[in-house]
């Protein structure tokens, strides 16, 4: 009987550390998670940034083409126009500079020097959650602050609109003949 009673605290002991370690192992998973998302966040951030710097230097060169032509006209003065404002709103986006980091403050990390490593895995992920989401929903104004992902989709939104803007710039570009090949037709058809 005792060997019994022994085999049983020994599985009781044996199944205790094998949850545990499963919650261990759940921990990690979720922590490993998150940050794949937060790197996820960052590299759109990168990836956008990107697309907008390369937006900005098709408008700077159209803003630069139009102004050799000797007579300008009209739409000659609308292309650049609208490309400056393209510029400006590319310049609005990358602006945006108060990306959060996640972690702690370095006492932060000190008071958890002893805990076990779950509940700092807690506060890991909850700070990566909340750097990644923002605090938007708080209604104490001094805590509220945007999310990477918002900052993101604001970025994308106005990159949208400076691809928009750049192909109407273009678009306009392109028609910078029409006027005079409508006038050269009317003083044709004044001739005929």
């Amino acid at each position: 009987m005792p060997d019994s009673e022994g085999n049983d605290e020994e599985e009781d002991a044996y199944s205790n550390a094998e949850g545990s370690s499963s919650d261990v192992e759940l921990s990690q998973l979720a922590l490993k998670e998150i940050r794949l998302r937060y790197q996820e966040e960052a590299e759109r951030r990168t990836s956008v940034e990107s697309k907008i710097g390369t937006v900005l230097t098709v408008d700077a060169i159209i803003v630069s083409v139009v102004s050799i032509f000797s007579t300008l006209n009209v739409i000659h003065y609308a292309a650049m126009a609208v490309a400056l404002v393209s510029v400006l709103n590319g310049i609005t986006a990358l602006w945006v500079r108060d990306y959060h980091v996640p972690g702690l403050d370095t006492e932060d990390y000190l008071q958890y020097i002893d805990d076990p490593p779950k509940p700092v895995r807690r506060e890991l992920v909850k700070s990566y959650l909340t750097v990644i989401t923002g605090n938007e929903e708080t209604e104490d104004p001094e805590k509220f602050f945007k999310g990477n992902r918002t900052r993101n989709n604001e970025k994308l939104q106005k990159l949208d609109q400076c691809l928009k803007l750049t192909a109407i710039s273009l678009a306009l570009v392109f028609l910078h003949p029409v006027p005079g090949l409508l006038q050269d037709m009317g003083a044709l058809g004044g001739l005929i």
